[in-house]
């Protein structure tokens, strides 16, 4: 072990870092106040949590060699064969999005790293329940923010914009992350206050943190989100299942925590009355609809994802349609879905989805049957490492992880905030910390020079990365702004995301659709170009059929017949905005465009003009 090393860990144990870094995330990092382009694009102080999960994997690594003991979970071999068949459904599919590819495999297979890093941490229970109240301490803070939010005061101070007040996303933006997350902070300070540490604490503290239980129900009730609700629901019901005998003793400290819930949640009902003007009963009869009636379109739209997901299915059922395919495919089956109930489905679907809401439709969607064999396997895993370890262990962690369970059921939260996906498998880690199997190895001291050595290597590639990669993000949102405020964006802001391994599957398509609208002003001198961009747009349809690919495609075969005259180019572009509206028939802007388009190749017609022997190719300038 190299003497930088030795020095850390003679200072600071392995685990005292860890905590350090923990500390750090939730505390800190994870509510940062930064402007950010939408909930597709990771936010910046996302880069600082990915660059905090490489720091711990790479201590662990160092603590590894340095105590030359592996320590494994049972559950190891299971998660690795769930991943295999998920992964693994490629080898039978074309790869036909390689940027999200490489994303969603470094997303999952990252997971996994991440979670077997956690093992070789030993944590005591203090340690253990220390990491659980600084998330239950992060679920505050966000609180305190979507409370904020609420009241518009993010007018006077550097909070996260909502679009207006009273609508609540906390830092994520997002209420049904804002709200996951709350619910999360509620069921850990169940679970806390049934441990003697947290009867330890001063009166002031305890006082704090039952304030902390009031902010936390009013805060969910608040950002009106059913996938929080759900979830905090469930999993109250079962910690109290599983932990009756353990609550008996403290009937008064549960009963004090059920009072500051109900108190909270009626409160939260009293700020939405006074928002929406409503007495408490017609409010009540409102959210009663708001909750249970199907007709709504955000159901119907989740019922079309289901369904559509099930079609992708039935039409590769062994392999399915490929791991991280779903995107570049799901617009195709939804068309053929609506059509065949134009009804029912009339105002769903007008957006691009690269996930259908729910973890296991993806995973049958894209793996088919190896998908469900690896899901049946990881729950065989898990259903046999909870009966070693008991009912009432394996209870409280289900019911730690509820929140985001459902909040995967109804949408796709680990992809949506690196905060959730780290979590997540941080809870994950601990639930599954019992019976790890420690191996020992022996290694020479020049060998394990050399492994610190490149892993240090790696380390270092990896910050840098993250750090080119944050760098050419925070361009893009430059350029994002200038661009939306019709100001003189700079092309030279967008170039690094477009070359940016992780940026490049959203920033290419901006940068050639910014082009093509520059190459259109001067289409003499810029004929090679837009050849190129017609080549490209059509190689994109099928890689992210976004909205905006058939319609820039369709106005430079637009702006190229009514330049040169030429029939066939306007009969092109009529086919591409066509081909667009089949797939989002409710999108004004391609309807707008064929209008104008047919109206084009009318008068074209009506002129008579010469038709051209032969339209040239895409990839050759007009003569």
């Amino acid at each position: 072990m190299p003497p930088f090393f030795k020095m850390i860990f003679s200072k600071l144990s392995a685990e005292k870092i860890l905590l350090i870094i923990l500390s750090a995330i939730f505390l800190f990092i994870m509510h940062i106040f930064l402007p950010n382009i939408g909930g597709v694009i990771a936010k910046q102080v996302e880069y600082v949590i990915w660059f905090a999960s490489g720091t711990v994997v790479f201590i662990a690594c160092l603590k590894v060699l340095k105590e030359r003991t592996l320590k494994e979970s049972p559950l190891k071999i299971y998660i690795l064969f769930f991943i295999t068949a998920w992964i693994g459904s490629i080898v039978f599919n074309q790869i036909r999005n390689l940027d999200y590819f490489l994303i969603s495999s470094a997303w999952l297979v990252g997971g996994f790293v991440l979670w077997f890093a956690f093992h070789q941490y030993e944590l005591t229970q203090k340690q253990k329940l220390f990491i659980f109240l600084l998330i239950f301490l992060s679920a505050v803070i966000e609180s305190l923010i979507g409370i904020i939010q609420f009241f518009g005061l993010y007018r006077y101070i550097p909070v996260t914009p909502s679009p207006e007040a009273g609508m609540v996303g906390g830092v994520f933006q997002q209420k049904n992350l804002f709200a996951s997350w709350v619910a999360t902070g509620l069921i850990v300070s169940l679970y806390l206050v049934s441990t003697a540490w947290l009867r330890s604490f001063s009166s002031f503290k305890k006082i704090l943190f039952f304030a902390g239980i009031f902010l936390l129900s009013l805060s969910l009730i608040i950002a009106q989100s059913r996938t929080g609700l759900l979830g905090v629901v469930l999993a109250i019901i079962l910690i109290f299942l599983v932990r009756r005998k353990t609550y008996k003793p403290i009937k008064k400290t549960v009963f004090v925590w059920l009072m500051l819930f109900i108190a909270g949640v009626s409160a939260g009902f009293f700020l939405l009355s006074v928002k929406d003007q409503l007495g408490i009963e017609k409010l009540a009869v409102k959210k009663i609809k708001w909750f249970s009636d199907p007709e709504q379109v955000s159901y119907r739209e989740r019922i079309l994802m289901y369904e559509t997901s099930f079609d992708m299915f039935k039409e590769n059922p062994f392999t399915g349609q490929g791991f991280s395919n779903f995107g570049s495919l799901y617009m195709y089956y939804q068309a053929k879905v609506k059509k065949s109930n134009p009804d029912y489905y009339k105002g769903t679907g007008n957006q691009y989805t690269h996930h259908p809401h729910n973890e296991l439709s993806l995973i049958v969607a894209e793996s088919g049957i190896f998908g469900i064999l690896g899901v049946l396997c990881l729950l065989y895993g898990i259903l046999k490492f909870f009966k070693k370890i008991g009912y009432q262990r394996a209870g409280l962690y289900t019911a730690l992880l509820t929140p985001f369970l459902i909040h995967m059921m109804l949408e796709y939260p680990l992809h949506l905030s690196v905060a959730h996906w780290f979590t997540f498998v941080l809870i994950g880690a601990m639930a599954t910390s019992h019976f790890l199997k420690k191996t020992e190895f022996k290694i020479q001291k020049k060998l394990s020079i050399a492994a610190a050595g490149a892993l240090s290597f790696l380390f270092i590639l990896f910050s840098v990365h993250i750090v080119k990669t944050f760098i050419a993000y925070n361009q893009l949102v430059i350029w994002y702004i200038e661009y939306s405020e019709g100001k003189n964006a700079k092309i030279e802001n967008l170039i690094p995301a477009k070359e940016n391994l992780y940026l490049k599957n959203w920033a290419k398509p901006m940068y050639m659709f910014y082009s093509a609208e520059n190459a259109l002003k001067d289409i003499e001198q810029n004929q090679n170009y837009l050849y190129d961009f017609l080549n490209w747009s059509e190689t994109e349809k099928k890689r992210i059929p976004i909205p905006q690919v058939f319609q820039y495609d369709a106005y430079v075969l637009f702006s190229l017949g009514k330049h040169f005259g030429q029939f066939e180019y306007l009969n092109e572009a009529v086919k591409s905005s066509e081909e667009g509206l089949a797939l989002y028939p409710e999108n004004q802007e391609l309807k707008n465009l064929r209008k104008t388009i047919l109206v084009e190749a009318f008068r074209n017609i009506f002129k008579n003009l010469k038709q051209p022997e032969k339209l040239p190719s895409k990839k050759e300038p007009v003569q």
